[in-house]
């Protein structure tokens, strides 16, 4: 969700808007709340660019940005300016940078913009490969913001060049896992995944969804070990969506992967819904999503339809299931984690 009150990195830019005014501006990242709107009535033009879904619902309704989400940005107009929230993920940071460093013009600036304890102290290695100087502008309420001026050739930015591949064994399941930056399990396996997809107790039939599907592995895990089954995955990061769709085809596997926030453009009821939700956002703690997913799940299930889902077990998730559903079970747990079960009963 796109919040209407300036995160601390927008409340450090409101303080430099200068630099914006008059430009071809391209904001692109972790875009967290509605300042872009701001800019885009000071700014000769403004383009906003993000992995999440969430981003490009909300600003597809503001006038006078031009919006896009996906994998991939190409800009019609070369940009003069480029703003970017960095993401808590290196690589995710590095990724988005070499994709936006094509789409500005000679001598643009690029503008950094986050948290110190969310690698904006790092600005300088991020931007030496597009410029020879890296200013620190700006700092404020624990956050900071840099520039540089585009002044090295930048190297054509080809999406294959940074998608992981790693194989994956689990009950005698093999598969092929393709994830790019930012993703969660790039590159590996997580412990709560693994104490899920190991203490599936009500086997999943029909039409069964994946919410929040990372790199794929839940929902590839399911159409390869119960082919019968239906698998649609969901993800409000287009990041996720790309690497599902990618495992899956690595595997030769029958399934979909489509944009989501949470239940918004998934059609019709399922038979079983499965996840292993995030809580976080940015670097901040965030519950509402995976909020909306439990306490909204029983509509969404057919008739006796099942919900299994994994997540640290000092998260508050029972209540809701049980004000949702009735009932809750705990079917695994760990120190860490722990599998919760529903079923819709009326």
């Amino acid at each position: 969700m796109i919040s209407n009150t300036y995160t601390s990195a927008s409340q450090i830019l409101e303080r430099n808007e200068a630099h914006f005014a008059g430009k071809n501006l391209l904001i692109a990242g972790c875009i967290e709340d509605s300042y872009p709107n701001k800019l885009a009535a000071i700014a000769k033009k403004v383009t906003v660019f993000s992995y999440n879904y969430a981003a490009k619902r909300h600003f597809d309704n503001v006038a006078n940005i031009e919006n896009h989400c996906g994998v991939e940005y190409k800009a019609a107009e070369k940009h003069e300016v480029a703003l970017v929230y960095i993401s808590k993920a290196k690589a995710e940071t590095e990724f988005l940078l070499a994709n936006v460093a094509e789409q500005l013009g000679d001598n643009a600036l690029i503008f950094l913009v986050g948290e110190n304890n969310g690698g904006i102290k790092g600005a300088d290695k991020y931007l030496a490969p597009y410029g020879e100087l890296c200013n620190k502008l700006d700092s404020a309420r624990r956050c900071s913001l840099y520039v540089s001026q585009l002044s090295k050739p930048v190297k054509p930015f080809v999406v294959a060049d940074w998608i992981t591949r790693f194989p994956l064994e689990i009950n005698g399941v093999e598969l092929k896992i393709c994830s790019l930056p930012g993703v969660f399990n790039h590159g590996s396996l997580d412990k709560g995944t693994d104490l899920l997809l190991n203490n599936l107790h009500r086997k999943p039939n029909g039409r069964v969804l994946d919410v929040g599907c990372g790199a794929g592995i839940i929902g590839s895990y399911i159409a390869k070990r119960f082919p019968e089954t239906t698998v649609e995955m969901a993800d409000v990061s287009a990041l996720a969506v790309t690497s599902s769709q990618l495992t899956l085809a690595e595997n030769a596997l029958a399934g979909t992967a489509c944009l989501s926030d949470v239940y918004s453009d998934v059609n019709g009821q399922f038979d079983y819904i499965i996840s292993n939700p995030p809580f976080h956002a940015g670097l901040k703690t965030n519950y509402a999503s995976t909020e909306t997913l439990l306490a909204n799940a029983k509509e969404h299930l057919t008739a006796k339809g099942h919900l299994t889902l994994v997540a640290n077990s000092f998260l508050k998730y029972p209540p809701i299931l049980e004000t949702s559903f009735g009932h809750c079970l705990v079917q695994a747990k760990t120190n860490k984690f722990s599998v919760y079960y529903c079923n819709k009963t009326k």
